[in-house]
């Protein structure tokens, strides 16, 4: 009689344990930002408050998603590191996610200046806006303070290690 290995779930190992504040502790701000947006377009208040309050809230939650996404990935490099000892995480991923963090920053930057050029009604303080603003403060992002290249090649080293 041979022994043939059981593949494992995945569900045998998720941690549970460290999900578990997160989705208190962020879902609770998601819904503190939804609630928000529900009394500002309640009371009257602009637009654009409201769309902030509910992009938050699914900035939040999106964030949140992206973590149990994560665990569900790592349990099941876990569950096949169970079964067969020699597979091991996947290393790499830190530059690609690098240049994707700061491309994603580039096209913000972009549809910032084709929503000054192309969109209608705009006065002119507004296009002035969307041309000077949002583009300046953009670039910060990947030439003086790194963040968009940094936190992009986490997040493409997390997704590389957490794959076989």
């Amino acid at each position: 009689m041979t022994y043939t290995p059981q593949p494992e779930s995945r569900s045998s190992h998720m941690q549970w344990g460290l999900l578990a504040p997160a989705t208190v502790i962020l879902g609770g701000a998601g819904a503190v930002f939804l609630g928000g947006a529900q009394e500002a377009a309640q009371n009257g208040a602009n637009g654009w408050v409201v769309v902030l309050a509910l992009s938050a809230a699914l900035g939040i939650w999106g964030l949140l998603a992206f973590l149990y996404v994560l665990n569900w990935r790592a349990a099941g490099v876990r569950a096949a590191m169970a079964v067969n000892p020699f597979i091991r995480p996947r290393k790499g991923g830190f530059l690609k996610g690098a240049i994707i963090g700061t491309l994603f920053v580039v096209v913000l930057q972009i549809a910032s200046v084709l929503i000054g050029l192309f969109y209608p009604g705009l006065e002119q303080g507004e296009r002035n806006f969307f041309f000077s603003v949002p583009t300046f403060y953009l670039t910060a992002l990947y030439t003086v303070f790194p963040i968009a290249p940094v936190l992009g090649g986490i997040v493409g080293k997390l997704w590389r290690s957490t794959s076989i």
